[in-house]
């Protein structure tokens, strides 16, 4: 019952609605807002109006024409771009490039000004730079080599240094290490300087420095004790020890030790390059023990006396070898084997000075020299001559060696 009823209330209002909508006065500008029919219906307000045109053919010529020329404008465009970006950035290299030669010009005119900044910094620093500086050249001027200038510098600086502080200032460098050469220079400097009490100072600060530096086997050693002996009295013989005969022996055995194994290389070198230094070691040098002398090949030691330059090495080399001959004295046979080879170069010697003088002191060493060779028992009294008569016949080796001998 209650379906049929709704229905016929459906029904009623869907006949009202359509008598109020044909009564209705419609128009295309009226309002959705004042039309009853589309407030009624639940239609959107405000929409716009539908105009409804008949479709007609395109015109695809007009169409690409159109597309044609907005494409031409786009192409246009692009290119003026790249032409201005491209202008753009060499105006920008071309300014970098000026702006760079207009700082150069600002600093040229701004180097006046610098100096006088300079010239004002280094007046407020105070006049202890100029004795900084002094010291600073005093110490290169000693490893350059330039002692004169050194010991001018140090004569005439205020405020000197010490000697050790010298000494640490060459050493203690963290990235230079003392060679030969700079140990050169620094006893030179030390030779140099007036006072007996600076040079002892000086010494002392050495030492320590050439063992740090491993120059205790060097020349530089041999020059240094040469020079430093005289400085220290009988009454300082512990001091001596130290800083004189402890350095000297390394370097004394070092060359003996050469000698010995007939390397004469290192030994010519300091007696033809430094021979007063040399000559106040060379006895000791050309010291042996009787078991070492033994052991010797004997004519090839003999031939380090014609390497001297220095005849005054040649005469104490000979006489050396003379003295420690007497060990063989009971020995005829190892005697007459290389006796021989040192009466040679006894007549070498004896040419020299004939060709240099024939002064007669050395005229008289080398009488001495030829008397010396009477060291067997029994031999006469020239017994020389016969060794030159033996050497010149057979040679150092024998008849068979001769040949090989005159080649070398």
């Amino acid at each position: 019952m209650v379906p049929q009823v709704a229905k016929l209330w459906a029904t009623v209002l869907l006949l009202a609605t359509l008598h109020n909508c044909a009564s209705a006065e419609v128009s295309v500008q009226q309002s959705p807002g004042k039309s009853s029919c589309l407030s009624n219906a639940g239609a959107i307000f405000d929409a716009p109006p539908i105009q409804c045109r008949p479709l007609v053919a395109c015109n695809s010529e007009a169409m690409t024409q159109s597309y044609f020329a907005h494409y031409q404008r786009c192409r246009a465009n692009e290119t003026a771009r790249l032409g201005e970006r491209e202008q753009f950035l060499f105006r920008i290299n071309y300014w970098q490039g000026d702006h760079v030669f207009l700082y150069g010009l600002l600093e040229k005119a701004h180097e006046p000004h610098q100096l006088v900044v300079d010239a004002e910094h280094l007046t407020q620093r105070g006049t202890g730079v100029i004795p900084d500086l002094n010291r600073k050249l005093l110490i290169y001027s000693i490893e350059a080599g330039r002692i004169e200038d050194a010991l001018l510098l140090y004569l005439t600086t205020k405020n000197q240094w010490t000697m050790q502080q010298i000494v640490d200032a060459i050493g203690n460098h963290p990235d230079f290490k003392v060679t030969e050469a700079v140990g050169l220079h620094m006893v030179q400097f030390a030779r140099g300087l007036p006072l007996k009490s600076s040079r002892v100072e000086f010494y002392k600060a050495l030492v320590p420095l050439v063992r740090r530096h491993k120059l205790s086997s060097s020349y530089v050693t041999l020059l240094y004790a040469a020079d430093a002996v005289g400085l220290y009295t009988e009454e300082n013989k512990g001091v001596k020890k130290e800083f004189v005969t402890d350095p000297l022996t390394v370097i004394i055995h070092r060359l003996r030790k050469e000698l010995q194994n007939l390397q004469f290389d290192y030994n010519v070198w300091i007696a033809n390059t430094y021979p007063r230094y040399y000559t106040f070691f060379q006895e000791t040098i050309f010291s042996f023990a009787e078991e070492v002398w033994k052991k010797l090949e004997k004519r090839r030691l003999f031939e380090i006396t014609s390497m001297f330059h220095a005849k005054g090495h040649r005469f104490t080399a000979i006489g050396q070898f003379q003295k420690y001959a007497r060990f063989d004295q009971r020995d005829k046979h190892a005697l007459q084997t290389y006796l021989p080879t040192l009466a040679l170069e006894l007549d070498k010697l004896m040419l020299k000075v004939q060709q240099t003088g024939n002064h007669k002191h050395e005229l008289d060493r080398i009488q001495i020299l030829k008397n010396n060779f009477r060291i067997g028992y029994y031999e006469r009294k020239d017994i020389y001559h016969t060794y030159i008569n033996t050497i010149k016949s057979n040679g150092k080796f024998g008849k068979r060696r001769m040949e090989m001998e005159k080649i070398g």
